[in-house]
């Protein structure tokens, strides 16, 4: 499978019952090598889409001998889902994530193996990786907006946009980047990415023949103006409910920078290593 064919397979919808009601976000799969034991499989999101939830539940493609099974899934509840949720220390940084591991383990025993697959920290950009980006890169970002999906399939919706500041700068001094990319309830969590199949162009011009393949992070929200012309920095709602239209999006995202994920590692091992 090509590159494009394996992004949708990155991510899992994840639809939470709160005290409010239920929600919709996003994370995407991420493996976390233990030493000398294995593979830590890890979902990746906001903090703000669990935040407050009871419960969570994710969905993930049905493994076949070939591939991936259209037509059929898995879902699984998991249920306080707060006794596993690991936080990014840094209050400022919307990133959280919990293990898998042994529900993909208890689907496999199940005769329902899971079909996913996950980033690790080689698709994490290098710095000198980094300092190659140009200041305006086309990117990826593979969502649920406004819940939508394909729910026959299993299969989230794609998005193009670029990066609206330059990656190589902390947009306002915070781990951050801004891309221009239409950002919906139901975007909070999507990994956002470049992902360049056969060539790309280099930053000091001309094109590069081969592919490249970085996470660059994750969205967290947005700018919205209201009718009076404040600018207000909103998270992207993850309810799926009626929003005054005194609220306008400006489709702009804030994203959390991938190495923040880094940063959580060494928390997850000694919870769950």
């Amino acid at each position: 499978m090509t590159i494009f064919d394996q992004l949708p397979h990155t991510t899992s919808r994840i639809e939470t019952v709160t005290a409010n009601g239920g929600s919709v976000g996003t994370g995407f799969f991420f493996n976390i090598e233990i030493p000398d034991k294995g593979t830590m499989t890890i979902i990746v999101t906001n903090k703000h889409v669990v935040d407050g939830a009871q419960s969570a539940r994710i969905y993930v493609s049905r493994g076949g001998p070939d591939g991936p099974v259209f037509g059929v899934f898995n879902s699984w509840n998991i249920d306080d889902i707060q006794k596993v949720v690991v936080r990014h220390p840094n209050s400022n940084v919307d990133l959280a994530a919990f293990p898998v591991g042994g529900i993909l383990h208890e689907m496999a025993n199940a005769g329902t193996p899971a079909y996913f697959r996950a980033f690790d920290v080689s698709s994490i950009p290098t710095d000198q990786q980094i300092q190659g980006l140009t200041a305006i890169e086309d990117i990826l970002m593979i969502v649920y907006p406004t819940g939508l999906w394909d729910q026959s399939n299993n299969l989230p919706i794609i998005r193009r946009g670029v990066t609206a500041t330059p990656y190589a700068r902390d947009y306002n001094g915070r781990p951050e980047f801004m891309i221009d990319c239409a950002c919906f309830p139901g975007s909070s969590g999507s990994p956002v990415l470049i992902a360049n199949q056969g060539n790309y162009p280099m930053k000091g011009g001309g094109i590069t023949f081969g592919s490249r393949l970085y996470l660059l992070g994750l969205l967290w929200g947005g700018p919205q103006y209201t009718t009076q012309g404040t600018i207000v920095a909103q998270p992207v709602p993850t309810s799926m409910v009626p929003i005054a239209l005194s609220q306008i999006p400006t489709n702009l995202g804030y994203c959390v920078k991938s190495k923040a994920i880094r940063e959580i590692i060494p928390i997850l091992l000694s919870r769950f290593g």
